[in-house]
C-alpha cells in the first residue's frame, strides 16, 4: 500500500510539471503573437552634450492607441502629437496613426544621461510594445596625463641611441576620450595600442603606449598627448619637452666656401650640431687656434660659438684681408664634448658659387683643381664641362656614321656583283660597255668612269695603289648628300659602276663574248639580257698586278626601255 501511494504521487508530481511548462510556454507564444516589432532612430547609443537638442523615435507599422517614453530623470510621459510642450519636451513625429512615437528634448541636461525606452499599444494589442536607448550625456574628461621612462641621465635626459617609452592617458571622460600621441607635429602613437576601461559610474579611462629610439635630430622636440572629446570645444593637451645628449654630428663631405675677394676680409661661417656644447679649436695649415683667440699673425680670429638652439653651434673664422696664399691654406675644425668629437674641413675659394644642377660638378672639380693648386673661375669650370660634352657628342656620331656607313663614310658602303639592279621591273636589261686597246675609247670612257663612278677599283687595284701610294680613290660628292640621277630614265637611283681586272691572254675572250652579247644577245623572260664574265684564271693563284700593267673591263648597268614602250613613246 505504501508502495502504491508513492507510485501515484510520483505520476501526480511529473503531471503537474508538465502541465505548468506547456501553460508558459502557451503564455510565451500568445505574447510572442500580439507583440510588435519597433524601429528605433537612433539605432545604437547616442552622445549629446548638455544644452543640445535630442529627437528619438519609436516607429512600427500599426496605427497607436498609446504613446509612453521614460526619459531619465524625468519619469514616464504620456505623449499626444496635438499636446504643447511641457518642460521643454513634446511629442515628436507625423502621427500616432501612423504608427510613430517619438520625444523632442529641446535642451538636454546632465540628469538626463541613462535608457531611454519607449512603450507603444496599438490598436489591436491589449499589451505594450517597448524599445530602449541609451542616452550619454557628455562629460569632458580630466587633462590628460602624460609619463615617459627615466632616462640614463634623469627623468626627460636620454643618450643618442636610447629606446624611449610613452603614456599618454585621459581619466573621468563620458564616453571615454580618443587620445593621441606626438612628437612635434610627427605622431608616433599606434592605434593598436590604444586601450578603454569604463566603471559603474560611466567614468572612462582611455590609454595609449608608444616606444621609439632616439636620434639626436629628437633633442629639443616637444612629446604632446592630445585629448579629443565631445565635450570639448578644443583639445586638452599636456607636453613635454625631451633633452638628448649626443656627440658632434660629422659632415660626409668638405665645407666649401665661394666668392672670396683678395684684399678684402673673409668670414667662414660653419654650423655645427652637437648636445651638450662642444669645445670648438681651429687648426690651420698645423697652427691651433682655440675659440675665441686669434692667431699668431693677428690676421685670423675665432668667435665664441653662437647657441642657435635645439644643439646647433654656429663657429666663425674671421680673416683680415684674404691673400692668395689663405685660398691655399688646410682649415680644419675640432669639436669634442662629453659625448664624443668630429673634425670638419673647409674649402676657400676666390670663385663665385655656382648655382643649378652642375654646382656639385664644379664643386668637385674646384676641389680637385684646388689640390692641384689652380683656382678656376664658375665660367671656367662650366666651359671645361662644355667642351667634354662636346667632343664625347663628336666621337659618338663619327662612330655611328662609319658602323652605318653615313655622311663621309659613305664611299665605303657595301657594292653590288655584276649585274644586279634596283630595279624591279622585268623590262630592265643590262649591257657591258667594252672599251678595247684605241687610246681614244679608253680615254673618254675612263673620263666618264672618273666623272660619274667616283673611281670605284677592284680590291688589287686598291691593295696595288696602296702599296706605292699613287692612286687613291676620289670621294664621290654626291653620295655625300644624296643619290646619283640617272642619266637614261632620269630617276633618283643608284648608278652602279664595276670594275674588273682581267688577264692580257683573257682579254680577246671576253671582248668577243662581249660583242656577241650587243650584236646578239641572249634573251630571257622580261627582256633581260644576260652577260657573264669568267675571273676564275685570276682568282685561281694569279698573282695581282699594278694598275698601269692591266688591262680594265668597266661595266655600267643602264635602263632600257622596252621596244613597247619606245613605239608608245613615239
Amino acid at each position: 500500500m505504501c508502495v502504491g501511494a508513492a507510485n501515484d504521487r510520483a505520476r501526480m508530481a511529473t503531471i503537474i510539471t508538465w502541465a505548468s511548462f506547456i501553460a508558459v510556454l502557451s503564455s510565451s507564444i500568445i505574447e510572442a503573437k500580439t507583440s510588435t516589432y519597433i524601429d528605433i532612430d537612433p539605432k545604437t547609443e547616442t552622445a549629446v552634450r548638455v544644452g543640445e537638442s535630442l529627437q528619438i523615435l519609436c516607429s512600427t507599422s500599426q496605427p497607436l492607441r498609446i504613446c509612453r517614453v521614460e526619459i531619465p530623470g524625468e519619469g514616464s510621459i504620456v505623449l499626444n502629437a496635438n499636446e504643447p510642450a511641457e518642460d521643454g519636451i513634446e511629442y515628436y513625429g507625423t502621427g500616432l496613426n501612423n504608427g510613430q512615437c517619438g520625444v523632442r528634448i529641446a535642451k538636454v541636461k546632465e540628469n538626463h544621461d541613462g535608457m531611454f525606452k519607449c512603450s507603444l499599444t496599438s490598436y489591436k494589442a491589449r499589451q505594450e510594445s517597448t524599445a530602449s536607448l541609451k542616452i550619454i550625456v557628455a562629460r569632458p574628461p580630466n587633462n590628460p596625463d602624460l609619463r615617459t621612462n627615466r632616462g640614463h641621465f634623469g627623468s626627460n635626459r636620454y643618450r643618442k641611441g636610447e629606446k624611449l617609452e610613452v603614456s599618454c592617458s585621459a581619466l573621468s571622460g563620458r564616453p571615454a576620450a580618443n587620445v593621441s600621441l606626438f612628437l612635434d607635429d610627427e605622431p608616433i602613437g599606434d592605434e593598436r595600442n590604444i586601450f578603454y576601461e569604463t566603471n559603474i559610474d560611466d567614468n572612462s579611462l582611455a590609454m595609449q603606449n608608444a616606444s621609439r629610439s632616439l636620434d639626436w635630430t629628437d633633442n629639443g622636440k616637444t612629446l604632446r598627448c592630445v585629448a579629443n572629446h565631445i565635450a570639448l570645444d578644443r583639445p586638452k593637451e599636456s607636453t613635454m619637452q625631451l633633452e638628448v645628449l649626443y656627440p658632434p654630428q660629422p659632415h660626409q663631405t668638405t665645407f666649401e666656401r665661394f666668392g672670396y675677394v683678395i684684399g678684402r676680409q673673409g668670414v667662414i661661417n660653419i654650423t655645427i650640431y652637437a648636445h651638450p656644447r662642444p669645445r670648438f679649436t681651429w687648426r690651420v695649415n698645423g697652427e691651433k687656434i682655440d675659440e675665441g683667440r686669434p692667431d699668431e699673425s693677428n690676421r685670423l680670429e675665432t668667435s665664441t660659438a653662437v647657441d642657435l638652439g635645439k644643439g646647433a653651434w654656429s663657429v666663425i673664422l674671421t680673416i683680415d684681408s684674404v691673400q692668395k696664399s689663405d685660398t691655399e691654406k688646410e682649415y680644419v675644425l675640432e669639436a669634442t664634448n662629453s659625448e664624443g668629437s668630429s673634425q670638419y674641413h673647409i674649402v676657400l675659394s676666390t670663385s663665385s658659387e655656382p648655382a643649378g644642377p652642375l654646382s656639385s660638378l664644379y664643386g668637385k672639380l674646384s676641389e680637385h683643381m684646388h689640390a692641384l693648386g689652380v683656382d678656376l673661375d664658375a665660367g671656367s669650370i662650366i666651359g671645361i664641362v662644355v667642351g667634354v660634352l662636346v667632343l664625347v657628342l663628336v666621337i659618338f656620331l663619327v662612330i655611328f656614321a662609319r658602323a652605318t656607313g653615313r655622311w663621309c663614310f659613305a664611299g665605303h658602303s657595301t657594292t653590288r656583283n655584276l649585274g644586279e639592279s634596283d630595279f624591279a621591273d622585268p623590262a630592265t636589261g643590262v649591257s657591258l660597255l667594252h672599251l678595247g686597246k684605241s687610246k681614244t675609247t679608253a680615254d673618254v670612257v675612263r673620263k666618264r668612269s672618273d666623272t660619274e663612278s667616283a673611281g670605284r677599283y677592284s680590291r688589287s687595284e686598291v691593295d696595288g695603289g696602296s702599296s706605292r701610294g699613287q692612286r687613291k680613290p676620289r670621294i664621290n660628292l654626291s653620295r655625300f648628300f644624296g643619290r646619283n640621277k640617272d642619266k637614261v630614265s632620269g630617276a633618283d637611283t643608284d648608278t652602279m659602276k664595276t670594275v674588273v681586272t682581267v688577264d692580257d691572254e683573257k682579254l680577246q675572250t671576253v671582248e668577243s663574248a662581249v660583242q656577241e652579247g650587243r650584236t646578239n644577245p641572249s634573251t630571257g623572260e622580261g627582256g633581260i639580257v644576260y652577260a657573264e664574265l669568267d675571273l676564275t684564271q685570276q682568282q685561281q693563284g694569279v698573282a695581282p698586278r699594278r694598275i698601269n700593267e692591266d688591262k680594265t673591263e668597266y661595266a655600267e648597268i643602264l635602263y632600257t626601255k622596252p621596244e613597247n614602250e619606245e613605239t608608245t613613246d613615239k
